[in-house]
């Protein structure tokens, strides 16, 4: 807390002192650098492919500011978004980047290797710029549920709030939010960003959170579970589907629908398929017959770069 608010708290009531309570303590939930953590190490991890140098993505420094300051860096920075924690609709998320972290994601993403300059223009964004921006803000928020589920073993959902009235803290004005700052480094040039939990969000959660992190090295393990394991996974059933073509139409074209009606696709016997599991485009396949069936043979891979880009694009 700096000397200004170290002041305003000390000129605060005594009620609202006793409800603010001085915020969050960072030393009572150790636990949440953890989270922290984990979640950029998922963030990296995610962004691995997406360029062709290396990306890094890491926790700076986890603080306690008031949800006042938050909404005010909220302003300033090039793009942020709130989302509302499921657990407690009162209470905002938020997270925020700067341009240098949308420009760096963006130098990443078109193939920079370093050599030439940094971007560093002083403008609004993009409608693509803010979309990279908001694809890599879901990927965070992905993470931090993620960190949360498998090392506090709870689920910390975010819901998207774009039509928020305010940022985080929601209706708290008074109250606190933990403040976890990230920078992303790559090709000589580095951005800012930051996820904002407000203390409302993490009350319930204190418990949970006040384990000390595991720091013991992780015990053998066992040949005959780690096999069981293997072959329980690696016998586990997914659904594959073969995509040949998508088209959009309107509603009022589907209204239009009669029965045995022909609906033209812009495909062609010898373009390729894309084999999906679970949403997720995994190779490329040219069609094919055998037997009075129709096959598929894998021809390459999906490339997860160009996907991403073309995901922008389409915005």
């Amino acid at each position: 807390m700096s000397m200004n608010g170290a002041v305003d708290f000390a000129s605060q009531g005594v009620k609202e002192r006793l409800l603010s309570g001085g915020g969050p303590s960072l030393d009572r939930m150790p636990l949440l650098r953890a989270v922290f953590d984990a979640m950029a190490t998922q963030v990296q991890e995610s962004m691995r492919g997406l360029a062709e140098g290396a990306m890094q993505f890491a926790v700076e420094t986890v603080t306690v500011v008031r949800a006042s300051d938050i909404a005010i860096e909220c302003e300033r920075v090039a793009l942020a978004a709130a989302y509302v924690v499921a657990a407690d609709s009162d209470a905002k998320a938020t997270i925020g980047a700067d341009r240098r972290f949308v420009f760096t994601l963006l130098e990443g993403l078109f193939g920079s290797d370093g050599s030439e300059p940094a971007y560093e223009a002083e403008r609004e964004l993009t409608a693509i710029e803010t979309r990279v921006g908001g694809l890599a803000f879901a990927r965070v928020t992905n993470s931090l549920q993620a960190a949360f589920a498998s090392l506090v073993g709870v689920n910390f959902a975010l819901e998207s709030a774009e039509n928020r009235p305010e940022p985080a803290g929601g209706a708290h004005k008074s109250g606190f939010c933990v403040v976890c700052r990230c920078r992303l480094r790559a090709f000589g040039t580095e951005g800012a960003l930051f996820v904002a939990l407000p203390q409302a969000a993490l009350d319930p959660l204190r418990r949970a959170l006040s384990q000390e992190a595991s720091t013991s090295a992780p015990s053998s393990a066992d040949p005959l579970w780690a096999k069981q394991m293997k072959e329980r996974v690696t016998q586990t059933e997914v659904t594959l589907s073969a995509v040949m073509e998508k088209t959009d139409i309107t509603l009022a074209d589907v209204a239009r629908f009669d029965v045995g009606q022909v609906i033209e696709l812009p495909v062609s016997p010898t373009g390729l398929v894309a084999l999906m599991c679970e949403g997720q485009s995994l190779f490329w396949c040219e069609i094919g017959q055998k037997d009075g069936s129709y096959t598929i043979r894998i021809d390459d891979f999906v490339d997860q770069q160009q996907e991403f880009i073309d995901d922008v694009l389409r915005g």
